[in-house]
């Protein structure tokens, strides 16, 4: 069996929070901070899966507007989404969601190529995603909230351009605590969640092969 460890929440850099934000940049010494948080996926590779012999491209998930943004979202009660005051992903949430699952399915070893969609390199196979929810989310009188990941995928034969299989993903990882020490690495959990399930669905809907006992 091939695993990898659990890999922590890594803080890239701080940075000024109005750079990130509002596009400009303030001089002088009271330049407020923020802390960027860079999730890291790790998946246990089952020996049972199949190899395949074709090429993957992830696409960037499409989302709303609301969560198409580096801002941690929390919803802290119903019909209320706001931000964590101070921190943000190292990148706008779908583009995060999409690094993660193109991490995910390389560390699985299975696929010939995996990579993000480009106009020059053709692939066998397109992920197509949805990003439906992405947030950390209070149920009515929680002191600590539960990460709630909702992704559609669509896995697309782009060598015949047609639909191979539909699913709908939801992932959920509860808190310790409001803290963002508790918070932050669930949504890592999340993350690493959601490629442990799409990557033996993938190679099932892809109609790959076992590859005997090769690991």
């Amino acid at each position: 069996m091939s695993t990898r460890p659990q890999l922590p929440i890594r803080t890239l850099l701080v940075v000024l929070a109005a750079l990130l934000l509002a596009g400009c940049v303030h001089i002088g010494r009271d330049r407020p901070e923020l802390t960027i948080y860079a999730p890291q996926v790790a998946i246990t590779v089952d020996p049972t899966w199949p190899r395949s012999p074709l090429t993957l491209a992830i696409a960037e998930p499409q989302s709303s507007t609301a969560l198409d943004s580096p801002r941690i979202a929390v919803r802290p009660g119903p019909g209320r989404l706001q931000v964590y005051a101070g921190v943000a992903w190292s990148d706008r949430a779908p583009a995060l969601v999409q690094a993660a699952l193109v991490d995910a399915f390389d560390q699985s070893g299975r696929f010939a190529a995996v990579t993000r969609p480009t106009g020059e390199l053709a692939t066998d196979l397109r992920l197509d995603l949805e990003l439906r929810q992405f947030e950390a989310v209070y149920a009515e009188g929680a002191k600590a909230p539960r990460v709630i990941l909702v992704l559609q995928a669509t896995l697309v034969d782009t060598r015949r351009g047609r639909v191979l299989a539909t699913r709908p993903l939801r992932i959920e990882e509860a808190a310790g605590s409001s803290e963002l020490a508790s918070v932050i690495p669930r949504f890592e959990a999340a993350l690493s969640a959601a490629g442990q399930a799409l990557v033996p669905w993938v190679l099932e809907a892809a109609g790959a092969e076992p590859s005997g006992t090769s690991g």
